[in-house]
């Protein structure tokens, strides 16, 4: 026996495929005004920030779980990235599974997504009163790459976007989906989704979502050929934070984060990994495509942030770089550039409240 199957495009993967074009992805001025008030009616506890994750890199450490963090508006939860141990930490955290509506991918590094299939799989075998995921889950991520054309896994299509990753994903786990249908209570993970690639050129924002609780916004990143990458800001009624994902030094990054509460910034210290004697294009990699946590307090400046909290970090082994390494380089950036917020290192399981 098979399991119902939803069919795939480039614009989602939904039922029937009428609500396909029910997300309008538009492109607005580079620099993002600060976004009009949000509906304050709605219940819930306001809006809170949860670094679920805050390692950087594919190598797994047992100290930090891989990248991933979330954000609750009233009874509402977003996904940030889904990176090793995603939902453990999710749960971990407190957050509810029925009450996740939607997951942000900032790009299709394996250390940012792992875990992203994990939240429909695991959900589409429970049986009752095992709380399932509460609806469909919209999901918001990069299309094909449009810089990676070859390579040794499916060469025919190197670098896919989070559609036909989905896909692939779904019919990696076949064996398991198909067993649970045969035996009467499983369902088919993907129609859980509705999966969505974002179109954006570089140095414009786009709309991608926006409801009287909450307005998120786009902007491409440069992170060498792993392209497109996004950073995503969102505007609450009790403030405004922003994601950088992996990123090198951005003006577009800076313009989206203007006047933000929170700016959660990725941070590598470069000369820790050449000090260390790793190759040269694993040093040149940290140095090209991320930030050095010497520059997170200048961008901070320019982007007029309230706040800063350092997540991504590489190294994130605390034997090999303490929190107090961190800590210190962290208010050597803020001293240098003048920055006058709160610049902290963030650490697995931080919550922090933008009310």
């Amino acid at each position: 026996m098979t399991p119902r199957t939803t069919p795939l495009s480039r614009r989602g993967l939904l039922a029937g495929g009428a609500a396909a074009t029910a997300l309008a992805v538009t492109p607005q001025a580079a620099a993002a005004p600060r976004a009009e008030p949000r509906d304050k009616s709605r219940p819930g506890r306001g809006t809170v920030v949860h670094l679920l994750g805050t390692a950087g890199g594919p190598p797994p450490y047992g100290e930090r779980m891989g990248i991933a963090s979330a954000v609750t508006v009233g009874t509402d939860t977003y996904l940030v990235d889904c990176g090793r141990g995603a939902v453990t930490q999710y749960l971990r955290a407190g957050l509810s599974m029925p009450a996740l509506k939607g997951i942000f991918l900032t790009h299709l590094h394996a250390d940012h997504i792992v875990d992203y299939f994990d939240f429909p799989l695991l959900c589409a075998g429970v049986m009752p009163p095992q709380p399932g995921l509460g609806g469909t889950v919209r999901v918001w991520g990069p299309g094909p790459s449009d810089t990676v054309t070859a390579g040794p896994v499916t060469p025919a299509q190197p670098a896919p976007g989070i559609v036909e990753t989905t896909r692939r994903a779904n019919a990696t786990f076949a064996a398991s989906t198909n067993a649970f249908v045969a035996e009467g209570f499983g369902i088919d993970p993907v129609s859980m989704l509705d999966v969505t690639e974002l179109s954006a050129r570089p140095g414009t924002v786009v709309t991608v979502l926006d409801t009287p609780a909450l307005k998120v916004t786009a902007t491409r990143v440069p992170h060498g050929n792993m392209s497109p990458a996004y950073a995503y800001r969102f505007d609450t009624a009790d403030g405004s934070v922003v994601f950088s994902g992996d990123t090198s030094r951005s003006d577009d990054l800076i313009a989206l984060a203007r006047g933000c509460d929170l700016l959660v910034h990725e941070a590598v210290d470069a000369a820790w990994f050449e000090e260390t004697g790793l190759p040269a294009t694993v040093v040149e990699h940290m140095r090209e495509v991320h930030t050095d946590i010497a520059e997170v307090g200048a961008i901070a400046a320019a982007a007029g942030a309230r706040q800063v909290v350092l997540s991504h970090l590489a190294p994130a082994d605390p034997t090999q770089f303490p929190d107090r390494e961190w800590t210190a380089a962290a208010r050597a950036s803020a001293r240098a550039a003048g920055y006058r917020g709160r610049l902290t290192v963030g650490h697995d399981l931080m919550r922090i409240p933008l009310s």
